[in-house]
């Protein structure tokens, strides 16, 4: 059984980094899962003046968000806690199928969504992507396999900001396709629930954002951030938030 908890060894000070004008994101470091010190796929955007949250968990004192996005239903990336600590009366909830189940005695309003879809609103506009495992954790078994539509998100701001998101997925040829993306935040945790730091860096190549943001790790795991960052070309930042 998965246990998240708050870790004792998380950065006691939420770290931010400022994407573009009237654009910011920020983390609230390490979990705990099970016994591992853990740097999650959480993040908090701004986009002129909006509060977005991409998977909370863990997230402390903190703003109330305008928009929820989730990835998928795993306790890594949800906690049906902190999203009813971050709701509003005019929160939006964006999800995959798998999370709605886990949604239902929430009133706001939630849309579901599926790999390849687009959503437009004022100031940004999201496309979802695809997020699956094409290596088995057991025998045939995978830990997010393409039949749950699982999604990661991109993020455009209307002044042009590229934000991805891959959520908990394999090096897969869906992402090749994206393209123009500023920041791209990628799991580098591996062990066949994520692509490694390998894979991670080969897509951050191809796709070439201006920053890249490793996520989905052991904070101990000092020798898969340095490798990240050493094949990640020097046409990309690598920025680490933990």
């Amino acid at each position: 059984m998965v246990n998240v908890k708050i870790s004792e060894k998380r950065n006691p000070i939420p770290q931010e980094i400022i994407l573009g004008e009237d654009v910011s994101m920020k983390t609230w470091g390490a979990i705990q899962v099970n016994k591992s010190h853990f740097f999650p796929s959480s993040f908090q955007l701004k986009i002129d003046g909006k509060v977005i949250y991409i998977d909370p968990v863990g997230v402390e004192k903190a703003e109330q968000a305008d928009y929820i996005l989730i990835t998928h239903a795993h306790p890594d990336h949800f906690s049906l806690k902190n999203i009813k600590n971050l709701l509003k009366d005019e929160t939006q909830i964006i999800c995959s199928k798998g999370a709605l189940k886990k949604l239902k005695d929430i009133q706001n309003p939630i849309q579901t969504v599926k790999p390849g879809e687009q959503i437009h609103y004022e100031d940004f506009s999201i496309e979802t992507t695809f997020a699956y495992n094409r290596k088995s954790v057991f025998l045939w078994i995978k830990a997010h396999p393409k039949s749950k539509e699982n999604v990661g998100y991109l993020i455009t701001t209307k002044n042009g900001v590229r934000i991805y998101h891959a959520g908990d997925t394999d090096y897969v040829p869906e992402i090749k396709e994206l393209s123009d993306v500023d920041v791209a935040l990628v799991p580098i945790g591996g062990d066949n629930l994520t692509m490694n730091e390998e894979e991670a860096a080969k897509i951050v190549n191809q796709i070439s954002p201006k920053i890249a943001v490793p996520m989905h790790y052991e904070i101990k795991n000092h020798e898969a951030l340095s490798r990240f960052e050493f094949l990640v070309n020097n046409k990309t930042k690598v920025v680490n938030l933990n």
